[in-house]
């Protein structure tokens, strides 16, 4: 028996699961049968999870009308939550200017990896290639608002990329197929997945993972690879995997483990993606290229960090210096734990629930916490077998957040009398509920590990 062969235990629908058994009575009883059963006809469960996703899309889209309609200039992109880094990078990143921007040295740096710096590049190119298409008239029509154009073309891809992470996920849940129905109508990705490219990496990570629990090393690696060059975090897969194949090693158990051999290829595969991905633009352009390591150093404290949120307290400001250090100092103690979790969990971990730890290690502890970055866990939360009670109670604090920092924002550049703006202890607490709702998350995972009645996690083992 495999991993994706394991009866459900947890998340939806499911008879362990109080919440969504309440819920789904109407639905055939207890277990929700009408669910839980495979699907014939036209409406299958893959056909009903793209119809979700489908919904997700257009709620996302609405979420977004104001800044759509008025632009993303002012105080309105804050209260109307509809920022994005992608439609501010257009003019301030030189895109405005020459669609390659980010490879040529006269133009403004940018500061993300080198796939993302190529993705970003060639959505600007096919925004100036709409002009040529439409003989001349399509940018002439957008004039000052082609940022508009870059971000709906933006949106589009990010939109496929989030099929491609429900279909993932609902593959990697094996015989629980409805978990990925969290991805398809979550909160945080329908707020976040316009404001910057996180959908692209999730979507890499989650083919990875699936690839990983099919024992695919070399396909998962070339995953990793991808996903590694558009964000850092699908690296720290290699982590999860690390840890299990050590503690196979360490404490043999039964059923299929993981070895050396299979850490080996997803590590070759994946540094050997990430070299052919990233080595061109190091020689076009090596600056360029080193830009997203140098600023990641280089950068202080920033927004909804728990570093920020100390200097907003104190009043003393940590140095960049400061919190470089103890950000790499904290999350190495937190690897250190998981790794010493996996190693010494009653049962063997699954690989979702020791990676979801992991990054939310890194998300607690990095010296940013942007609001799209809630995305990263949405997938691994679906998959980490979590009662729909603690899915629910983490999207709450998720989306008090996001709204939260928009307000904290607004207020920064705001004219208005301080009674009418949004008061900065507000956000303080805001912060401190969604890294709060971070750690609760991790403790039920752990809790569920260290559980000798409680079954493996359903993916992932």
């Amino acid at each position: 028996m495999t991993e994706n062969d394991r009866p459900c235990t947890g998340g939806m629908p499911g008879a362990t699961d109080p919440l969504v058994r309440h819920l789904s009575d109407r639905w055939g009883g207890p277990a929700g049968s009408r669910l839980a059963t495979p699907r014939r006809g036209f409406w299958t469960i893959p056909r009903i999870l793209t119809a979700l996703t489908t919904l997700g899309v257009l709620l996302a889209v609405l979420s977004s009308q104001y800044c759509r309609i008025n632009g993303w200039g002012g105080t309105g992109v804050y209260h109307w939550g509809c920022y994005s880094d992608v439609a501010a990078l257009w003019g301030s990143r030189d895109f405005a200017q020459h669609p390659w921007a980010p490879f040529l040295e006269s133009y403004s740096s940018f500061e993300y990896p080198a796939l993302t710096m190529f993705l970003a590049s060639a959505l600007a190119a096919a925004t100036y290639g709409a002009d040529a298409v439409f003989g001349g008239t399509a940018l002439d029509y957008w004039g000052e608002r082609t940022g508009l154009l870059y971000w709906d073309l933006t949106f589009l891809l990010g939109a496929l990329s989030w099929f491609v992470l429900t279909l993932a996920v609902m593959k990697a849940a094996g015989a629980c197929p409805w978990r990925a129905a969290i991805v398809a109508l979550s909160p945080a990705i329908i707020l976040g997945v316009g404001i910057n490219w996180d959908i692209f990496a999730a979507a890499a990570l989650g083919l990875a993972v699936l690839f990983c629990l099919r024992r695919q090393w070399w396909l998962a690696g070339v995953l990793v690879g991808v996903g590694v060059s558009v964000k850092l975090y699908p690296l720290f897969l290699l982590g999860a995997v690390f840890t299990l194949a050590l503690r196979q090693q360490w404490r043999p158990e039964s059923g299929p483990g993981l070895r050396w051999a299979d850490f080996a290829r997803l590590t070759a595969a994946g540094a050997l993606t990430w070299a052919a991905l990233n080595v061109p633009v190091m020689l076009i352009s090596f600056d360029a290229w080193a830009e997203f390591y140098v600023f990641s150093a280089d950068r202080g404290a920033g927004w909804s960090s728990i570093w920020q949120v100390w200097g907003v307290l104190t009043g003393s400001p940590l140095s960049a210096e400061t919190v470089s250090t103890w950000s790499f100092l904290m999350f190495a103690a937190s690897c250190l734990a998981v790794l010493l979790i996996g190693l010494t969990a009653p049962q063997r971990p699954g690989l979702v629930q020791l990676l979801l730890l992991i990054v939310a290690a890194f998300l607690v502890f990095n010296k940013v916490y942007s609001p799209q970055f809630m995305i990263w866990l949405v997938p691994l939360i679906a998959l980490a077998g979590l009662k729909m009670r603690d899915v629910l109670i983490w999207h709450g604090f998720q989306i008090l957040h996001f709204w939260a920092i928009w307000m904290h924002l607004a207020a920064q550049i705001s004219a208005s009398e301080p009674q009418h703006l949004f008061d900065e202890n507000l956000y303080v607490a805001a912060v401190f509920g969604h890294v709060a709702s971070t750690l609760y998350i991790c403790a039920m995972v752990i809790r569920d590990l260290y559980r000798p009645q409680s079954e493996p996690s359903a993916v992932g083992s």
